[in-house]
């Protein structure tokens, strides 16, 4: 018993010392998509103590002259996690990141790859990258509260460099091109598709089986994001959060940004006020209700939409 408990003292004292959050519980597989593609689905759901944080979607590509990474996650330990993941597959060092948008759940697990691989390059839109200080402080604080200190330790490491709309940056014997399309999600969202693979990295653009924050976003611009995505040569698409899977996850998140668009520019032609609108606007998206934080962000999406369709009436 006294073995045992100085080795739990032995095992806290090591966490203390290291100065972060404990390490991430639970198994997350690298999911392979393709030949080169992986990814690590996280839980598909709003951070807190039991998942520590971990809500995104991680993925990484092989490439002949090392691995490029997307969106490692939320904290420094979710990025060793990461790595970890990658070092099970190949012995190839990380060369390049890119972070999709400037929300912290992304990104703040740079500081894992920047401290193993300190040539690796990150990439981001002009605009995340311009955000990211300020941004990232302020997600380390949020998410530190939401998680009981999960992401101690983690200190937001940002964008060395920026990338937009149309361009193809040649990594190793991999192509990968980058698409914009003004405010979606955020207005420094990028989209990767990795050409040879036929597979896209949506970022928060795209939700699988949950209904995201649009409070730095725009309706109508998020569905032309995602119909611009529909043009790609991509067949398999990486969401933000949720499982990955072929065009139906672009079909079904536009139809409901869409829909609740269009209900809501519908009913402010017919003079209601946005809280007139709820019950008749939740029945016509009857469909997505059981996507997860629907009746918690049904509200705030229609007031949000009231206010972007009301701006744009003047």
């Amino acid at each position: 018993m006294w073995r045992t408990a100085l080795l739990m003292s032995v095992v806290v004292s090591l966490v203390a010392c290291d100065g972060k959050g404990p390490a991430l519980k639970g198994d997350y597989p690298a999911v392979k998509l393709t030949d080169r593609v992986y990814v690590i689905h996280g839980i598909n759901e709003l951070p807190d103590r039991r998942n520590q944080g971990f809500i995104n979607n991680p993925g990484f590509v092989l490439t002949s002259k090392g691995v490029v990474v997307v969106d490692p996650g939320s904290s420094v330990r979710i990025g060793e996690m990461v790595l970890a993941k990658i070092s099970g597959v190949t012995k190839q060092p990380v060369i390049a990141v890119f972070n999709t948008h400037v929300h912290g759940d992304h990104w703040l697990g740079n500081q894992a790859i920047k401290a193993a691989y300190p040539k690796a390059v990150i990439y981001a839109h002009p605009n995340m990258k311009s955000k990211a200080p300020a941004a990232g402080a302020e997600w380390v604080g949020l998410l530190n509260r939401l998680t009981d200190g999960a992401v101690k330790g983690t200190e937001p490491v940002g964008p060395d460099t920026h990338v937009d709309h149309d361009e193809i940056l040649k990594l190793g014997d991999r192509h990968f091109r980058i698409y914009h399309n003004g405010k979606a999600h955020t207005d420094g969202d990028v989209m990767i598709e990795v050409v040879e693979e036929k597979t896209m990295f949506l970022g928060d653009n795209v939700f699988a089986g949950r209904i995201g924050r649009m409070d730095d976003g725009h309706f109508a611009g998020n569905v032309a994001a995602i119909e611009m995505a529909m043009q790609s040569g991509a067949s398999q698409f990486v969401p933000g959060h949720g499982p990955s899977n072929g065009r139906n996850i672009l079909v079904g998140y536009r139809d409901y940004l869409r829909t609740l668009h269009d209900e809501v520019k519908r009913y402010y032609d017919q003079g209601l006020q946005d809280f007139e609108m709820k019950p008749k606007i939740a029945e016509s998206l009857i469909r997505f209700q059981k996507w997860y934080g629907f009746d918690e962000q049904l509200g705030r999406h229609i007031s949000l939409a009231y206010q972007q369709i009301q701006a744009e009436s003047f």
